[in-house]
């Protein structure tokens, strides 16, 4: 019996790094899973993957920018699954930039990553009501708490998911949706790896570099799946008492 049998779930950028651990881990512990991810190849993979080992999935193109493509992934998972129990809200982009920034690069940054991620648990909230309630776990970081050089544009919007994480599990508690946050610090994903190799690191390499995988007490870098199973935990009833919560999921950087 997997942990999240009978639910279903939306995973926004769902289709990579660790969207797609996430999707693959719900899809393998029971859940029927809505993969909402504006890159269509790495969307329609990921289902195809899902589909394949025996999982419950759909790609629905969505850009969390867009309220009209928000509004419809939405509609289209009660059309396909009947319901919502869970949502995570992992998309997100790396705008990285001090007080020089722009208003186009502030729009760039805020867009996706508070107000994407403010309107998908709107409307998802919508149909979760219907059904008692569920769970919502927001992506921050470290640098939801840190200061970093030059990390203006990100960091600000990763401040906010901590301090919307909060308000909002103070707002739907009475309808019985726990919403939560998972803080990552450095992950092998695509962006980090391509970021790596630039500098002519491989992984074994980037995991004892002091600016990468040194830089925490575990001196090495995460697996998505790592970060997917924190996810697991509090969109599963194994979370039934936490709400407002955030997890550190960052080898013991933070605790420095």
């Amino acid at each position: 019996m997997g942990r999240l049998d009978g639910k279903t779930a939306i995973v926004t950028g769902g289709g990579a790094g660790i969207g797609r651990a996430t999707s693959e881990r719900f899809a393998a512990e029971g859940a029927k899973v809505i993969i909402a991810e504006i890159n269509e190849t790495n969307g329609a993979e990921t289902a195809e993957a899902i589909t394949a080992a025996g999982g419950q999935c759909r790609f629905v193109s969505t850009d969390v920018t867009q309220e009209e493509t928000i509004k419809n992934m939405v509609a289209e998972t009660i059309t396909t699954f009947g319901r919502i129990d869970i949502v995570v809200n992992n998309a997100a982009v790396f705008v990285l930039h001090g007080i020089e920034a722009t208003v186009e690069q502030w729009h760039q940054s805020l867009d996706t990553n508070v107000i994407g991620t403010s309107l998908v648990s709107k409307y998802a909230v919508e149909e979760m009501r219907k059904t008692g309630g569920g769970s919502i776990v927001n992506l921050g970081s470290i640098s939801s708490f840190l200061g970093q050089p030059n990390f203006v544009t990100y960091n600000a919007t990763k401040a906010a998911i901590a301090t919307m994480t909060r308000c909002m599990a103070l707002d739907l508690a009475d309808d019985g949706i726990r919403v939560n946050a998972v803080c990552p610090g450095t992950i092998w994903t695509q962006i980090v790896e391509k970021n790596t190799a630039e500098v002519g690191l491989d992984r074994a390499a980037a995991d004892a570099d002091p600016d990468w995988g040194g830089a925490c007490f575990l001196k090495r870098i995460a697996d998505p799946s790592e970060v997917a199973a924190a996810i697991l935990f509090f969109a599963s009833d194994d979370a039934s008492y936490c709400t407002g919560a955030h997890l550190m999921v960052d080898g013991g950087y933070s605790a420095q």
